[in-house]
């Protein structure tokens, strides 16, 4: 993968850069909008950290948890350590999303026992993917280790599509 300290996809100084969401305006903007709903917490919470491992051979990255050891996973690439520990941070964690059939036949998504919309069919993994990322929105730790394992031209491409968007012309 790669090393953000050695980051060789530099945009040369002659190209104007994009507007960005992840710039210092935008973000201030964005954190006056209102808090994401708490998420109650559950057995793989943490706190989770990446550490790398030293040893003979190869350099290896571990997802450690307080007060554990060793580590409960060991990755070869720093990003995949933080990808999972994102999801560890994330995983065991209570179900709120679901479907609902209600008396007329009608397919509601329910989010923490109430609907919040209607499908035409009913997807299994829906659910699944709403609860993490919704889970997701409201942990800064997890969120900030998800991050760390994207790349930093998806970043930068995330950056200008969130900021085409809070414009308008997206």
């Amino acid at each position: 993968m790669h090393d953000r300290r050695n980051d060789s996809t530099h945009r040369p100084s002659s190209d104007p850069e994009p507007p960005n969401a992840f710039d210092r305006e935008f973000l201030d903007a964005f954190s006056r909008r209102d808090p994401a709903p708490a998420v109650p917490e559950a057995d793989n919470a943490g706190p989770w950290r990446v550490t790398r491992l030293h040893g003979d051979g190869d350099p290896r990255w571990g997802c450690i948890a307080a007060g554990e050891r060793p580590a409960r996973f060991t990755f070869r690439e720093p990003d995949l350590a933080h990808l999972t520990n994102a999801g560890l941070a994330l995983a065991d964690r209570p179900a709120r999303f679901r479907f609902q059939v209600d008396a007329a036949g009608v397919l509601h998504l329910m989010h923490d026992g109430y609907p919040v919309g209607t499908a035409v069919r009913e997807s299994e993994q829906l659910p699944i993917l709403l609860t993490a990322l919704a889970d997701l929105r409201a942990r800064p730790e997890a969120l900030a280790h998800f991050l760390l394992a994207v790349p930093d031209e998806v970043l930068r491409r995330c950056g200008v599509i969130l900021a085409e968007m809070a414009s308008g012309s997206g």
